[in-house]
């Protein structure tokens, strides 16, 4: 923006007059179209400003969320496993009492019976360490997706805060751009350039 410097000089002269800085900078606001067209363009910077930090802080929020989130995730799959394992080492003792109890009755564990009752224990052992991995594997998925809808929460946080705050900085910029023109408009008519 090109400011004539004799349009400045009428209201810097009033503060050598008694009106003082403040005279001195209202005759350059009235300049460019008065105090309101100056507060509405600062108002409408620092809006669009404010809509880009908060599109920024829940972006970050949101990052941070999404942090706890995949950490609960691998938590869940380490407790699966350590569960998962704990289960086999229970099933081991379970079945060693069972091959004591078979040997203290008598029943010969080479036998096919015998055999055929142990592995049935063991399927049932895997089986239920299988049952757990498998839930901590479905319950670090759920975990994984909601960080992922917290990131994209987040990206569209931000998004929403640039869009804002262009729409901010145009809605502006149509609000002060007609009195800006016609500010120039009588700065040049009044020059003799009309």
């Amino acid at each position: 923006m090109c400011v004539a410097p004799m349009a400045i000089l009428p209201g810097l002269a009033s503060a050598g007059s008694g009106g003082g800085i403040l005279g001195g900078l209202s005759g350059l606001m009235q300049g460019f179209g008065g105090w309101g067209t100056a507060l509405t363009a600062a108002s409408g910077a620092v809006s669009a400003y404010s809509a880009v930090q908060q599109g920024n802080a829940a972006q970050a929020a949101a990052e941070a969320t999404a942090k706890q989130q995949d950490a609960a995730a691998k938590d869940s799959l380490r407790r699966g496993e350590d569960e998962a394992e704990q289960r086999r080492r229970q099933g081991a003792a379970i079945l060693a009492q069972q091959r004591v109890a078979m040997a203290a009755n008598g029943i010969d564990t080479s036998a096919a019976s015998a055999i055929e009752q142990l592995d049935s224990t063991k399927g049932a052992i895997e089986d239920d360490a299988f049952a757990i991995r498998k839930n901590a594997t479905q319950q670090a998925g759920v975990y994984s997706q909601q960080a992922a809808n917290s990131r994209a929460e987040g990206a569209n946080a931000r998004s929403a805060g640039m869009w804002g705050a262009a729409g901010t900085l145009l809605t502006t910029g149509a609000k002060v751009g007609p009195k800006y023109s016609e500010w120039a408009r009588s700065r040049t008519t009044s020059a003799g350039y009309a």
